[in-house]
């Protein structure tokens, strides 16, 4: 005999006469067991089934040896070990807690001794079950269980409990409307008290079937995909497979209508097209609708130089309205969406970078295929363009470059080569901006040459481009003030030069810009008021979108033509009268002469303002006299000249 430590519930009192739906006989006929829980079939016998809680009520009988009654201890009872025995009134209620197999003993006064009864108390499950709705609001319930004999189906609706044997066919039952119901399935087992747990599921009866669908296919690796599923609640469903077009076979035996994903395995999704759709049932009338058809598609990235390949295709079946691919890498996510045919290149790509694609078929039934991920290293053996519009200008001592770039073309590292003609070069520095200035040149007397070589991000190094030298702008000026410049020509740009600018302008104001087609100008400046000339050339391109290249600035002094006679006659007779020391462009002036003894006898701060051979009013007499001026021209130059004079009477 099992023994299983119980909980007992015990009255305090005897006990009013509960409702009683079956009756137990103790083996000698002394006392009786009435179980409170429902019975089906009649219970009766001499051993007590029923499942955890059951709740029974112990009784004498007529023809027991002892009536049993509070405050007289004739009746000893033992519920759950043998031999241990407790004084209990009649009749007396306990309750089962747990399950096990138990004798009920009652010990009576001697020498009538023990009479016995059993009990077994199972442990079993609430049943599990399904619902399947049918059309016309019919449902049709599928027990699941095979524990107990029989089943207690309520279907919720007020008709009568349907009771149903093990293994029997599906239950149908219609509903009057579509009102939201609870369906319960209880088991029972023959001769056995109706107190076992009981399953409720809820459903709502529908007048059609409509086809479920899916939510998305996911290629997981090359042998696996998962499905994800929209199912009708409460329909039998079926999923269905085909392989490479082929024909439909069902893929598994039904689905329950809580799944939410499957993950399909064994497969070769390298090579072959898995399509797949559901079927659902109305298993009361035998027919069946489909769901739009889903499949994997088969998708490879070629990675090429400087292009990522993106290549796929589709089984027959399914409807596809597009295709996009969605890539990760580089530091940023891409979506390119609304794509048809078979393929698609990404050229939007950085070299050496590492990125992964997925190509999703986005199908007419609003649901997704997604791809094996593919993923892989960019690269480009493409060099970039070469740099052939460089402009070079001179500023002071420096030489600042400047060149287009390329956004198409990210450049890792531009070299810069220089030299004083254009086989010379060498690199002097290694930049990563499209501009440059080297200081402390002199670009005023040597015409310096640039050369710029380009690497991209993948290494790639460019073919040589244009070399463009700086213009040096000299010239020179005669004594006419015929002014003759000349310049190297400017071949830093690839479309040409359109021409050259020469600016000019004097010290203290601007001149009119001049226009030439050539590297050299020749021109008389006869404007007596500026002695300084500053000219700079401006090589302007053909493509506007360039900078223009500017020479050096080159000063002309024009000559200050000092001149002197060497004797006057101050005889008042109007001719060479005065002594003066004559010349242009003078903005400082000091003349002073001096007789033979070093005497100062004349000076004068006005060029106009020469010397009469007096002194203090008096005439000088004939003689050689010595004379010093000291000059400051427009140019700042200090002029100092000193001579004799020889004065003639």
């Amino acid at each position: 005999m099992m023994k299983i430590p119980q909980t007992i519930i015990f009255l305090a009192a005897i006990l009013s006469t509960p409702n009683v739906y079956g009756q137990y006989t103790s083996e000698k006929g002394w006392f009786e067991v009435d179980v409170i829980n429902d019975c089906t079939g009649g219970c009766s016998g001499t051993i007590v089934r029923g499942c955890e809680g059951l709740q029974i009520i112990i009784r004498m009988t007529a023809t027991s040896p002892c009536d049993c009654f509070a405050g007289i201890g004739c009746c000893d009872f033992s519920y759950l070990e043998e031999n241990v025995f407790v004084v209990k009134p009649n009749p007396e209620q306990f309750t089962y807690t747990q399950a096990g197999n138990y004798r009920l003993q009652v010990l009576f006064e001697r020498p009538n001794g023990p009479d016995f009864m059993d009990i077994q108390i199972n442990d079993k499950t609430a049943p599990d079950f399904n619902i399947y709705s049918c059309a016309g609001r019919s449902i049709q319930v599928d027990i699941q269980d095979n524990q107990y004999n029989n089943y207690i189906i309520n279907f919720g609706d007020g008709s009568p409990e349907l009771e149903v044997p093990l293994g029997a066919s599906n239950a149908e039952h219609n509903y009057a409307n579509t009102v939201p119901r609870i369906v319960s399935v209880r088991g029972i087992d023959t001769n056995s008290a109706d107190n076992c747990a009981l399953t409720n599921d809820d459903l709502v009866p529908v007048n059609l079937i409509i086809p479920s669908s899916f939510d998305s296919l996911v290629s997981l690796t090359n042998d696996q995909l998962a499905l994800y599923y929209n199912l009708q609640p409460d329909i039998q469903h079926r999923l269905e497979i085909s392989v490479n077009d082929g024909a439909w076979t069902s893929f598994n035996a039904l689905l329950e209508d809580t799944s939410e994903q499957d993950t399909i395995q064994n497969l070769d999704l390298e090579n072959n097209f898995y399509c797949f759709r559901i079927r659902s049932i109305d298993p009361c009338a035998g027919s069946e609708v489909t769901s739009p058809v889903i499949c994997n598609v088969l998708f490879n990235v070629a990675f090429e130089d400087n292009v990522n390949e993106l290549n796929w295709s589709s089984p027959a079946l399914g409807v596809i309205d597009d295709f996009e691919f969605r890539r990760n890498g580089g530091g940023s996510q891409l979506v390119r969406p609304g794509l048809t045919g078979t393929s698609s290149n990404d050229t939007d790509i950085d070299c050496d970078t590492e990125y992964c694609y997925v190509l999703n078929a986005n199908y007419a039934a609003g649901f997704i295929s997604k791809s094996l991920e593919r993923c892989g290293t960019s690269f480009s053996t493409v060099p970039p363009e070469p740099v052939n519009n460089l402009t070079v200008s001179v500023e002071g001592n420096a030489i600042d470059l400047i060149w287009p770039e390329n956004p198409a073309e990210p450049i890792a590292e531009y070299a810069i080569s220089r030299g004083t003609n254009v086989n010379s070069l060498s690199t002097i520095a290694r930049i990563t901006e499209a501009s440059f200035r080297e200081e402390n040149l002199i670009p005023d007397e040597i015409s310096y040459c640039y050369r710029i070589d380009a690497v991209d991000e993948c290494s790639n190094r460019n073919e040589d481009g244009v070399i463009a030298c700086s213009m040096l702008l000299t010239g020179t000026i005669s004594p006419d003030n015929t002014i003759r410049l000349d310049w190297n020509d400017y071949e830093g740009w690839e479309n040409g030069l359109s021409n050259y600018t020469i600016e000019k302008s004097y010290l203290n104001t601007p001149a009119p810009a001049i226009v030439s087609a050539a590297s050299e100008l020749q021109e008389i400046d006869n404007n007596d008021a500026e002695q300084v000339i500053r000219y700079r050339i401006r090589a302007n391109p053909i493509d506007n979108s360039l900078s223009e290249a500017f020479s050096n600035v080159l000063t002309i002094i024009k000559p200050n033509n000092i001149y002197y006679p060497n004797a006057f006659t101050p005889n008042r007779n109007n001719i060479n009268e005065t002594f003066t020391v004559n010349g242009k462009f003078m903005i400082s002036y000091e003349l002073n002469i001096f007789n033979r003894w070093g005497e100062l006898v004349f000076t004068s701060d006005n060029p106009e303002t020469g010397w009469d051979g007096t002194f203090e009013g008096k005439d000088l007499p004939l003689g050689t006299y010595v004379f010093k001026v000291e000059i400051i021209d427009q140019a700042g130059r200090e002029i100092a000249k000193t001579g004799t004079v020889l004065l003639i009477r």
